[in-house]
């Protein structure tokens, strides 16, 4: 009896051991990837209470809060667009979500909207979007999509701070969308259109954004164009022209390297954009690196002296590694060094301290994109892995593409705006699949394949009919790793993992991976944290004094750019001022964080400063101002004698009231000459909508001045047309001279 009362026991207890075995190897089960906030599986995310469903190639489920619905459902015809498919059921279905949100902002007029609450064409948007995805999903809507960006044969900057262009300058990121258009197609009417109207932008940025002794470009950084969000609130859009931010910089030296390309693809003489693209490189590698942090900081800013804002800057940092802007061990730095976060990459770190969310305190997922293929050109796995899970899980957990995302807790409630299937948001998602897992990389003569596959991705990934040019592809990548180690075409061996650009037809390519990674890779992972508060400064009876933070544990105090002292007291005596000296304070929180450098305060004797009435030149004239526009005053000419020879500040009191100060695009530009040599441009961007009351000074030059009468010109020139075309009109006040030395 024992013993056949042992036997069934023994196989109860096998079928019960087999099946929690079995469900321990469901392959929905396979981590692809943890952290202690979510987990990538398969065919779900699950963050906490909340999860996400991938139930085939067509449908996810979420009960996420907040949704507009439950669930997605695929309804479009994606037949025209490269299929993927993956050992991974939730890959499939956030590649196909994506897909249908491209059609989903498709208009009437075939070309893209910039997402559900964001209609029409952007420029930037467009562009950052091209040369992630849609230049290998959509090459015709995406050719009429630029060209709806172009007026008078010249690149269209949207509306921004201050009137739009010159002080938001990064129009240029065009030239580059425009290049991959053409690297994807082949199409040499194309190059060719777009060759003239990027020489065009490029010859006025030259004349009006270009700094020839810094050799760096002036302006906005590129997307972070909402003034607050990114710079101190005491910065006005002056002096926002006036700064040089990385990722402005980044996006005209690989302008210039497009046309370039260009160029030579069309037998032009490009010399002298190769010569400006060298020295700019050099000249962002010298003045924009920080050393002690290794990476770069996100803008040069402030009046006389510049200084460099010790936050990164996340979208700038990863340009300079995709457009190899600077060397290999920078970039392996930039990637290994650059603060990130538990749900993402924030656009800047730290954050801007009473700020809401939208720049500030956001991951933009677009920008996690650009990271991500930096990343994997730098073969740093752990930051890949990280941030594509990232990627996916604000996908499918949303069910859409955001625009932007919490940092604090990876939400997309809470921004100041937010909207579904954005269009770069979109483009970044399928960047993933494109450029990182299959590693699509186009040249002006092949197609190549670079992919990084994580070990937890392994298996099989298949691409069906990818159209490169006259060719359609069908691909299939087996194992994982970070180098190609088998590559056929047609069934045929290549030792590079290629497609030249003349082939026609249908083919197939095999890739094998060498199923090795890195052994050491590293992230730089940290809570998010908030710069200290700016504080404010002035001068009085020999003696600054500024406000006290209760953020600060002590303040550092600067004279003309340079440490003077570190002190815990709000004053400074026995300030002795012998010729104009400037002040700036910056808050230290004794953790790291360092506040924005306050208001430049500059001080100096009466006597070194010379104030004269514009109208004085022109005795025509009524009123307290001269009006500059188009057809009044054109030029306008004034002279000065000074007493004594040397360097001097000059810049102008003017109001521009054609608009508001945040968005617009009537900047008032004019050139600017000094003895009959050009100088350089003077920007008097909007003040405020029909506020012709409110006044402040324009850009300021340094010039040397002879002891004698000087002669000076205000003038309109060809390049100095805004993005209005019509309306470039302001009134100057005041002229105010002070010597430097």
């Amino acid at each position: 009896m024992k013993k056949w009362f042992f036997i069934p026991s023994l196989i109860v207890l096998t079928i019960a051991l087999s099946t929690i075995l079995l469900y321990r190897c469901n392959p929905d089960d396979y981590i692809l990837y943890q952290s202690s906030d979510f987990t990538v599986f398969p065919n779900r995310i699950e963050q906490g209470e909340y999860t996400a469903t991938a139930h085939n190639n067509s449908h996810i489920t979420s009960n996420y809060p907040g949704l507009g619905s439950e669930e997605w459902k695929l309804e479009s015809d994606l037949s025209k667009y490269p299929k993927y498919e993956s050992n991974q059921i939730l890959l499939d279905a956030i590649y196909n979500l994506s897909l249908e949100e491209i059609e989903k902002n498709i208009a009437p007029d075939s070309t893209f909207n910039t997402g559900a609450k964001w209609k029409g064409v952007w420029t930037r948007d467009i562009s950052y979007s091209i040369i992630l995805a849609l230049a290998i999903t959509n090459p015709e809507i995406s050719k009429k999509s630029l060209l709806k960006k172009v007026k008078h044969g010249k690149i269209v900057q949207d509306t921004g701070t201050g009137g739009s262009w010159p002080v938001s300058s990064d129009r240029m990121i065009w030239s580059t969308a425009a290049w991959e258009l053409y690297k994807s197609t082949g199409d040499m009417d194309w190059l060719r259109k777009v060759y003239f109207i990027i020489k065009n932008s490029t010859e006025d940025d030259l004349n009006v954004v270009w700094d020839y002794q810094k050799y760096l470009f002036k302006g906005e950084s590129s997307f972070l164009d909402w003034r607050e969000q990114s710079y101190p609130k005491w910065m006005e859009p002056a002096d926002i022209f006036n700064s040089y931010s990385l990722s402005t910089q980044a996006v005209h030296y690989q302008s210039l390297q497009v046309l370039m390309k260009m160029g030579k693809v069309l037998g032009k003489d490009v010399q002298k954009y190769e010569d400006i693209s060298q020295a700019l490189k050099r000249s962002i590698n010298e003045k924009l690196w920080l050393p002690e942090k290794k990476y770069f900081g996100q803008y040069l800013y402030g009046r006389k002296n510049q200084t460099l804002s010790d936050k990164s800057e996340t979208l700038g940092e990863a340009l300079m590694i995709i457009w190899d802007i600077t060397n290999e061990q920078r970039q392996d730095e930039l990637i290994s060094n650059t603060p990130v976060t538990k749900f993402g990459t924030p656009c800047f770190y730290p954050q801007i301290p009473n700020i809401p969310a939208y720049h500030n305190e956001a991951i933009w997922p677009f920008v996690q994109a650009y990271w991500n293929w930096a990343s994997t050109k730098t073969h740093n796995v752990e930051s890949v892995q990280w941030g594509i899970a990232n990627m996916f899980r604000s996908s499918a957990l949303f069910l859409t593409n955001k625009e932007n995302l919490l940092i604090k807790n990876g939400d997309f409630k809470g921004t100041e705006i937010n909207s579904d299937r954005q269009l770069w948001s979109v483009a970044g998602s399928l960047s993933t699949f494109y450029r990182i897992l299959i590693g699509m990389n186009y040249t002006a003569d092949h197609l190549e394949f670079k992919p990084l596959i994580p070990r937890e991705y392994k298996g099989k990934q298949s691409i069906k009919g990818l159209r490169y040019q006259n060719a359609v592809l069908d691909i299939d990548i087996y194992g994982f790793g970070d180098q190609v180690s088998y590559y056929s075409l047609d069934g045929k061996y290549y030792q590079n993992a290629i497609v030249p650009k003349e082939m026609e037809g249908k083919h197939k390519i095999e890739i094998r991976m060498n199923n090795q990674l890195p052994a050491k890779s590293k992230i730089n992972m940290v809570d998010n944290a908030v710069s200290p508060e700016t504080t404010s400064l002035r001068f009085a009876e020999n003696q600054l004094f500024w406000e006290k933070k209760e953020s600060a544990n002590h303040y550092n105090v600067y004279k003309n750019g340079q440490l003077l002292l570190e002190t815990e007291d709000t004053y400074m005596s026995e300030v002795s001022i012998t010729e104009p000296t400037e002040f700036q304070i910056q808050t230290d929180d004794d953790k790291g964080n360092l506040s924005f450098y306050s208001e430049p305060l500059y001080i100096y004797n009466s006597d070194f400063e010379r104030i004269i009435e514009a109208e004085d030149y022109n005795s025509n004239i009524k009123t307290t101002y001269v009006e500059l526009n188009k057809k009044q005053n054109r030029e306008f000419y004034f002279n000065i004698r000074i007493p004594n020879e040397g360097k001097y500040y000059i810049d102008f009191l003017y109001a521009n009231g054609n608009g508001p100060i945040n968005t617009d695009n009537k900047c008032a530009i004019r050139s600017f000459w000094v003895n009959n040599d050009y100088t350089g441009c003077v920007i008097f961007p909007q003040r405020g909508e029909n506020d012709w009351d409110n006044y402040g000074y324009s850009n300021s030059f340094s010039i040397d001045l002879q002891n004698r009468n000087n002669f000076f010109k205000i003038s309109f020139e060809e390049f100095n047309k805004n993005m209005n075309q019509e309306v470039n009109s302001v009134r100057i006040d005041k002229i105010r001279l002070i010597k430097i030395r």
